[in-house]
This record gives C-alpha cells, sequence and structure tokens, in this order.
C-alpha cells in the first residue's frame, strides 16, 4: 500500500510541475481547492478503508456472499455521498473557497470554482476507486491495485503533459477525474473476476467436501 501510493505522489509533483507554470493565482487557487477538495474525500476514502478490513474477515471466514453484499451496499451508501458532496461543490463552491482566500480574491475563486466543479462532478468514480481498490487489498491481491496507481501516475502526468497548456487551469484540474478513471477501469474488473473465480473454487471445494462426506459415510455404513 505504501509503494501504491508513492507511486501516486509522483504523478502529483509532476502535476505541480504544470501548475507552477500557470502563475502564482492558479497555485494559490489550486492550494484553496484542494482544502475543501480533501474534506470533501474523507469519508469515501473511510468506506474504502473499512471495506479492506470487512473483506478480509469474510475472506478468511468464506463468506464470499457478504463481501458481495457488502461492496453492493458500500458502494451505494459511498456513490450516493459522493454525488451529494459532488453537488455542493459544485453550487457553493465559491463560497467555500471565499472562508479560505477571502472574498476579495475574485480571480482565485473563479479558478478555483474550475476546479471544484470538475473533481465534484467526477466524485463517483473516486468512491468506487476507493471501494474497489481497498476490497481488492482485503482479498489479498496487491498486483491489481498497483497497476491501478501507474495509471493514475501515466493520466496524471498526460494532463500535466498535454491539457495544461491548451487548457490551462482547467486541463490540469482534469487530472484527478482522469486519473480516477484509469484507476477504476483495472480494479473494477479484476474485482469481478477474482469474486467469480474465487466462487468456483469454493463450489469445486464445498463439493468435495461433500462427496467426501458421503465415501465417509459409506464405508461406515459397511
Amino acid at each position: 500500500m505504501g509503494f501504491q501510493a508513492s507511486i501516486i505522489a509522483i504523478g502529483a509533483i509532476i502535476l505541480q510541475f504544470a501548475l507552477n507554470s500557470l502563475g502564482a493565482t492558479s497555485v494559490a487557487a489550486y492550494t484553496a481547492a484542494q482544502k475543501i477538495d480533501t474534506l470533501a474525500t474523507q469519508p469515501m476514502m473511510s468506506f474504502g478503508i473499512t471495506m479492506a478490513t470487512y473483506t478480509a474477515q469474510n475472506f478468511g471466514a468464506e463468506k464470499i456472499e457478504r463481501i458481495k453484499e457488502g461492496v453492493k451496499k458500500c458502494v451505494f451508501i459511498s456513490v450516493t455521498f459522493s454525488v451529494i458532496v459532488g453537488l455542493i461543490n459544485t453550487f457553493a463552491g465559491h463560497f467555500l473557497t471565499g472562508i479560505f482566500v477571502g472574498y476579495d480574491q475574485k480571480e482565485v475563486i473563479r479558478l478555483s470554482q474550475i476546479y471544484l466543479t470538475s473533481n465534484g462532478l467526477n466524485y463517483f468514480l473516486l468512491s468506487l476507486l476507493f471501494i474497489y481498490r481497498y476490497t481488492l487489498q482485503g482479498l489479498g491481491q496487491s498486483f491489481i491495485p498497483t497497476v491501478a496507481g501507474i495509471m493514475e501516475l501515466l493520466m496524471r502526468t498526460f494532463a500535466a503533459i498535454m491539457l495544461s497548456q491548451p487548457l490551462g487551469f482547467l486541463g490540469v484540474s482534469m487530472a484527478n477525474p482522469l486519473a480516477w478513471l484509469g484507476a477504476c477501469i483495472p480494479l473494477i474488473s479484476a474485482y469481478y473476476i477474482s469474486i467469480r473465480r474465487i466462487d468456483i473454487e469454493y463450489s469445486k471445494k464445498k463439493s468435495y467436501s461433500y462427496e467426501t462426506e458421503i465415501d465417509t459415510c459409506s464405508y461406515i455404513g459397511k
């Protein structure tokens, strides 16, 4: 998990270089918006971290159906929350930014609103990312979450290199949503493939145990 976090951090550093080239006002707007963004996304991260423990406990107890049911319910709760908080940031972002920088900083507030809108409308991707990443880790898988981290790095690098100049501050702001989308693709795919494989393995295991029990009972009967 630490290695995955370091990969993601590299992408953030590359993005920071692109942001610095846009000037001090853009840096101030991005910093202020990130404070609000961090507060908004902490509950979604908490849902994800909870799924790591929940999944590991049920995986150890071989209760796969409980894992699947837990993922479904957590997705519903987290996505619902993400939509609500995303709308708050979209429609009240200028007011929230003013708390940090002062309402006289019109340009900072305007740019900050671009970040909060572009990210807030895509929070549902982040909520899915947290849930599926930590669920896979709870299943004992580390390779795919690492791949997802690399995808985040690549997408942020793409935004920094290809979008920051033609789109300006909007291009930098789109780095996070693109990173979330890039990470969600391998994570969600890997989860459903893994659950299906585990279901098959457990079905075979139960079938073998049942057949062994029948053979044992037949032997005792004889």
